[in-house]
């Protein structure tokens, strides 16, 4: 009598099959994991950056009413009626009145110049 495999072993799968099968969920769950990792690490890197983002436009923002700030208190018009009511003991002078101041550098550059 000659014996044929039955259906039932017909299935089975050897050792080293799934040794390459335990193997393979191994390397495969270890990648979803890194992935995973990166991933977050991207999000948080993102973060960090939209983050820095919005506080350079802060700053540019500041910078920029700053400026505006500075302009409005240096315009003359503006000096001269925060001079007038304060009461302050200076008044406005002609041009014709005005004086240049020069560097000590500038002088002697100068005055080398004209020594030739």
């Amino acid at each position: 009598m000659s014996r044929i495999p039955s259906s039932r072993y017909a299935g089975r799968i050897g050792l080293s099959f799934l040794m390459w099968m335990i193997a393979f969920a191994v390397i495969t769950s270890a990648f979803g994991v890194t992935y995973a990792s990166l991933k977050n690490r991207q999000v948080a890197v993102k973060t960090e950056i939209d983050k820095l983002d919005r506080e350079i436009a802060i700053c540019r923002m500041s910078a920029n009413q700053y400026r505006a700030k500075i302009n409005a208190q240096s315009n003359r018009w503006a000096m001269r009626s925060r001079l007038v009511s304060n009461n302050s003991a200076l008044r406005p002078i002609t041009r014709s009145q005005l004086e240049f101041a020069r560097s000590e550098q500038e002088l002697a550059h100068i005055t080398a110049n004209t020594q030739h």
